[in-house]
């Protein structure tokens, strides 16, 4: 099987290059530059296209691929690169199409870096290509951009608010699209990327507090976190991701029982526990 991963040097794509290649499937990862070659594992392969600069150029990246995965990065340009990307690989027939949305996109499609999920998503529907979408909820390795904060401090900044978000693991997610890649019988579903209940800031912090052996102390108002993490990301982008914060607050990113039990039916375990990721995250970071 021939793979073309469109997005393979974030957390999610990381692992699912090297959840492909223990499949033994040929794996070519596309970058925009040779900047972030050196993530790409042998024996993936990088393939530089620019699908906004130089579309026709990029035909050579969907050539005689089977399937290709999509993650787009949140970007100014994530739509046209996106719908781009839908096409090339409609115009090269790949086969199949999975593409990673957001859990409760409709909920959230006012967001500017959620908006052209929806859009890109009705394309690959009208593509005639096979496909699949996986929507993931809040990912548990958003704390790594607090963790100063969390280690000099005690204090935890993610601003999950007291309804609460059903967050997972970047791996859990890496590891569903691998399996809805790779096997049979997920053509036209989407699939609810969850972690295994209900997660608050207040239930975040008692976590990292037993992690880390100190106290940990929630702080609930945005503007903390909107201070930290300022400069780490566009202007726009940390707008938009304050609006998503708030809306938690407001609505939290709520899961069920049945979206866990669909997802451990698919990687064949449970999704893993917030409580496995502080810990192994506490071990590395004192370390």
């Amino acid at each position: 099987m021939n793979v073309l991963v469109i997005g393979g040097t974030g957390k999610v794509g990381r692992s699912l290059v090297a959840q492909l290649l223990a499949r033994q499937v040929n794996v070519a990862v596309l970058l925009h530059s040779d900047e972030r070659s050196h993530l790409v594992p042998a024996p993936a392969t990088a393939v530089v296209a620019d699908l906004i600069g130089d579309p026709e150029g990029s035909r050579a990246a969907f050539q005689g691929r089977d399937a290709v995965f999509m993650l787009n990065k949140a970007t100014l340009n994530e739509t046209t690169e996106g719908l781009i990307a839908v096409q090339l690989a409609r115009e090269a027939g790949v086969a199949r199409f999975v593409y990673q949305t957001v859990h409760l996109l409709e909920q959230l499609a006012y967001l500017p870096h959620v908006a052209p999920k929806l859009v890109i998503k009705h394309a690959i529907e009208l593509s005639g290509m096979d496909y699949s979408f996986i929507a993931p909820n809040h990912f548990y390795q958003n704390d790594e951009i607090v963790r100063a904060p969390l280690l000099e401090q005690g204090l935890y900044l993610t601003p999950l608010g007291s309804v609460g978000c059903w967050s997972v693991d970047a791996h859990d997610i890496a590891d569903a699209a691998a399996v809805v890649l790779t096997t049979p019988g997920h053509s036209g579903r989407s699939y609810n990327i969850v972690g295994p209940g209900r997660l608050t800031g207040e239930d975040a912090a008692g976590v990292w507090t037993k992690a880390l052996g100190r106290n940990v102390r929630y702080v609930s108002a945005i503007g903390k976190w909107q201070e930290c993490t300022r400069p780490f990301m566009p202007r726009w982008l940390h707008y938009d991701l304050s609006l998503m914060y708030e809306d938690f607050a407001e609505r939290g990113m709520l899961g069920t029982s049945a979206d866990v039990e669909r997802l451990t039916a698919l990687l064949g375990h449970p999704p893993r526990s917030f409580q496995d990721y502080a810990s192994a995250c506490a071990r590395e970071w004192v370390a």
